[in-house]
């Protein structure tokens, strides 16, 4: 038989009688593979003597089937035609199975080709195979020798992938990278980071690591809608990136939240001035929609391999460099240094003793009186947590509470000030005492926590406390995080028949259309305006619209931090209902509160000699 006979197209010719397969050892990866099941098809068929059949499996198969014998192909079915992008069967006749793959593949089709004469067993490999065209294609390749003419020959099915091999790009690229922004995510960042960390090492250099947040991000998705953050944000992105050199990485973690990756040889002189070029450059103004804005960014960084040597530590460090940059005015860039270090390792340690605090008895709640303007009545006390260390001493809420937040120790901690709060309460009435209000304050955590009504009213049903007597305060801010969800919460607890309150009024972003539909009792006026009220006329002002505001949506106020007597006459000359502070009492033991709440009420400022009798009358 000669090769003219096979340039027909006719399978027909490839029957038992020509085609003597070298034994093969077919293993169960091969056999369920599509291009090795269709090569043991054929096998199978031929010697059965089923010429017709075989030739309409060749002919309709879907995979590619070619044939090659003395170096060149001498047969292939149409859908080998297609796949190379023939016109006809002469294009393929005499090429070598080798020239058909692409370049870069062409050493393992070789191998792939050897390996099969040598009786290997059957294994599809995954190639790219040339199309006459000179496009490539993604191919799943199996091959088979056998004796054909009493000469070796090759039998190959190809199996195009491409399509898969898309799909699988376009998934890998979505795991890796940000879809708003088509910036790397945090998975590929990290990635980065371990192969810095592995260069730097071997050419003992050095680079850094930068967090970027944008400043008031919030207020602007607040202000102009979501769509004009995510535009902010691709807007930023594009320009931070304009900035960078090609040996530089940024990504983006979710977010107003970015890192960079800076090489740098030297000192750091060179990616310093890549940073300084990033805030000078998103702070350019930019058009949102109409509206011309400035966003301006916070930006901390830390080196390698100075300030860690893995991918977390690196990543921790930038990250409270940035909040410190925060903390200093923003618009800024903050370098991780000792300060800085001896901070970190002071918050690190203030978490790990917090977390033992409650079962070492180590927090304590303490209790501030709320005193009514009119009358002198004392109206309600608020809790107020500390926490006192056997080797720290006195550690101020200030210092642990924001750790508390970051940890998501605030929800545990939380739930144990309620319940103290809600026994204390109810101690005192069985003691004989005044029935009075208790507020305690609800962190952001644990107003976004869901369940918090059933754990409010598990809580007060365990210490047996009527409802009307426990108030939940909750930060301005904290309240209008997201309005929509906070409303229905808010009605739910009010269900319960506590009492509810906004904290620190006036130093968050209110919208007075939600503010209206907040089923609130109180709102405590932020004790940085009563500190001035004395002296700023616009600290009065705004504490006197204040009450006027709160009493027209039908609210108490409540001012806290009153600490002298001019900034009490003020207060009550505005007609705020309620003063906190420690004019009239300091945060005291439980005990000593029992003691002030058996006088029921106390003199008023106008009823006092100076500063120091209202203050030695209840202390």
């Amino acid at each position: 038989m000669q090769a003219g006979a096979l340039a027909r197209s006719d399978p027909e010719h490839l029957t038992h009688s020509t085609m003597e397969p070298i034994e093969p050892h077919r293993t169960p990866q091969a056999q369920r593979s599509g291009a090795g099941t269709a090569a043991a098809a054929v096998e199978r068929m031929e010697s059965a003597g089923g010429d017709g059949a075989y030739r309409t499996l060749v002919e309709l198969s879907p995979d590619a089937i070619l044939v090659e014998c003395d170096g060149g192909v001498v047969y292939a079915n149409p859908a080998a035609l297609q796949l190379y992008g023939a016109r006809t069967l002469a294009d393929l006749i005499g090429r070598s199975l080798h020239s058909l793959a692409a370049p870069a593949f062409r050493d393992d089709v070789a191998s792939s080709i050897n390996y099969s004469t040598t009786g290997g067993p059957y294994r599809t490999v995954e190639e790219k195979a040339q199309r006459l065209d000179g496009g490539l294609v993604d191919v799943a390749v199996t091959r088979l020798s056998f004796i054909h003419q009493g000469r070796p020959a090759v039998h190959m099915v190809a199996r195009d992938i491409s399509e898969r091999k898309r799909l699988e790009s376009q998934l890998h690229y979505q795991a890796t990278h940000d879809v708003l922004t088509g910036l790397p995510n945090r998975s590929l960042l990290v990635d980065r980071l371990h192969q810095a960390i592995a260069e730097a090492r071997r050419y003992q250099e050095r680079f850094m690591v930068a967090f970027i947040d944008l400043d008031r991000f919030k207020w602007i998705n607040d202000s102009f809608g979501h769509d004009a953050g995510d535009a902010l944000l691709k807007t930023v992105a594009s320009r931070m990136s304009a900035c960078l050199r090609e040996s530089d990485t940024i990504a983006r973690l979710g977010g107003d939240e970015f890192v960079l990756v800076l090489r740098d040889s030297g000192d750091g002189c060179e990616a310093l001035q890549v940073l300084n070029r990033v805030v000078s450059c998103v702070a350019s103004p930019m058009k949102l929609g109409e509206h011309d804005i400035v966003v301006t960014c916070s930006l901390g960084c830390c080196s390698y391999p100075e300030d860690g040597e893995d991918p977390e530590a690196l990543l921790r460090f930038s990250d409270a460099a940035m909040y410190r940059a925060k903390e200093v005015g923003r618009n800024n860039l903050q370098h991780y240094d000792s300060a800085l270090r001896q901070r970190f390792e002071e918050r690190v340690q203030l978490a790990t003793e917090l977390r033992h605090a409650i079962e070492r008895n180590q927090l304590a709640l303490h209790y501030q009186l709320q005193i009514d303007l009119r009358t002198g009545a004392i109206m309600g006390v608020e809790a107020l947590l500390r926490w006192q260390h056997p080797r720290l001493g006195n550690v101020e809420p200030a210092r642990f509470l924001p750790i508390a937040e970051e940890t998501g120790l605030i929800e545990r901690i939380g739930e144990w000030v309620l319940e103290q709060a809600c026994t204390q309460n109810r101690r005192w009435q069985e003691q004989g005492l005044m029935p009075v209000r208790i507020a305690v304050n609800l962190s952001a955590k644990e107003l976004r926590r869901p369940g918090l009504q059933a754990r409010i009213a598990g809580s007060l049903a365990r210490a047996g406390l009527d409802p009307a007597y426990l108030e939940l305060e909750v930060t301005e801010s904290a309240s209008m995080d997201d309005p929509d969800k906070t409303l229905p919460l808010m009605h739910g607890l009010k269900a319960l028949g506590i009492s509810l309150s906004i904290d620190d009024f006036g130093t968050g972003y209110s919208n007075m259309q939600y503010l209206q539909r907040f089923p609130v009792d109180k709102l405590k006026l932020d004790g940085s305006f009563i500190s001035e009220i004395t002296t700023n006329p616009g600290s009065l002002a705004i504490a006197d619209a204040v009450v006027t505001v709160a009493h027209r949506l039908g609210m108490k106020v409540v001012a806290e931090m009153a600490e002298t007597e001019g900034q009490v006459a003020l207060l009550a000359a505005c007609g705020c209902d309620q003063v906190q502070g420690r004019y009239f009492s300091e945060p005291v033991s439980a005990d000593r509160c029992a003691e002030l709440l058996r006088l029921g009420t106390v003199p008023l400022w106008n009823a006092k000699q100076d500063n120091s009798a209202g203050q030695h009358a209840l202390m």
